[in-house]
């Protein structure tokens, strides 16, 4: 009897389905991503409507029309709160994935059932990823979007639609990265100084800022490759490379925690 796609993925990684709809579960009850989801929607919001009072405009149209260099304030503010603020927002909501089931003993637990390592570790890293995606960018982007069309006039909905997809790439590349942090340390104090100093020191250290190469491949700079699209509608190499460079990254980091993991006594 042939073998349907669906039965090839499920042998490939048994039990993930299962797994994935808990750990999505898990998430959305999570309090702390409510609030996260709160607090950045309401710095958006915040945004738009200082904009709409502050930015100097033109005509008397109930839609503001501003000048070029305004716009680019707020997209530039938009870039900026889920880009920076949404990077410490990511980290904290997953730095304990692994090590809080870990100390409880209950990944231990879960193994011993009919499902893989690699399928315990990937819906974690998965249902983060989706968690953040849709609670730290899109979520508040499109309350703040729908705003800025009902008061500005000429939002450039293309600029921000790229921007938005390399802040999904950032928020993808931190909860794999984090999770995999969480198959060598146990607990938390390693997986979050290690977690905020791969992604904060390479913009405050000059040695590394020095280094052109970096601006192509680090992905600490997925923000501000995000804010060159969305400010400057900036085509530069770096807008393509570094999320193409982070989406790599982050597989090659997570394939060797699955291989670590696969190895390791729970």
């Amino acid at each position: 009897m042939a073998t349907t796609p669906s039965r090839a993925r499920a042998s490939a990684l048994p039990g993930f389905s299962v797994l994935l709809d808990k750990e999505l579960l898990e998430a959305r009850r999570s309090k702390r991503m409510l609030v996260f989801l709160l607090a950045m929607t309401a710095c958006l919001v915040l945004v738009a409507t200082v904009g709409y009072l502050r930015i100097e405009h033109f005509g008397a149209a109930g839609r503001h029309q501003v000048s070029g260099n305004g716009m680019d304030t707020m997209l530039g503010s938009w870039t900026a709160l889920v880009g920076f603020l949404g990077s410490l927002m990511v980290i904290a909501s997953t730095v304990d994935a692994m090590s809080r089931e870990r100390s409880l003993g209950i990944s231990a637990w879960i193994v011993t059932k009919p499902v893989s390592r690699l399928s315990y570790l990937g819906a974690k890293a998965v249902a983060h990823s989706l968690i953040a995606i849709a609670m730290l960018v899109a979520l508040p982007t499109a309350i703040w979007l729908a705003m800025m069309l009902a008061l500005f006039q000429d939002v450039p909905l293309g600029r921000i639609a790229v921007a938005a997809l390399i802040l999904c790439v950032e928020m993808g590349f931190l909860s794999f990265f984090i999770v995999a942090l969480g198959v060598p340390f146990r607990s938390v104090p390693p997986i979050a100084m290690i977690g905020l100093g791969v992604w904060f020191l390479p913009n405050f250290v000059p040695a590394i800022e020095s280094l052109r190469w970096s601006y192509h491949l680090l992905p600490s700079y997925l923000p501000l490759a995000a804010l060159s699209v969305a400010v400057a509608d900036d085509t530069r190499a770096f807008m393509y490379t570094v999320p193409l460079a982070s989406i790599g990254i982050a597989a090659a980091l997570f394939a060797a925690a699955v291989v670590m993991f696969e190895r390791q006594e729970l």
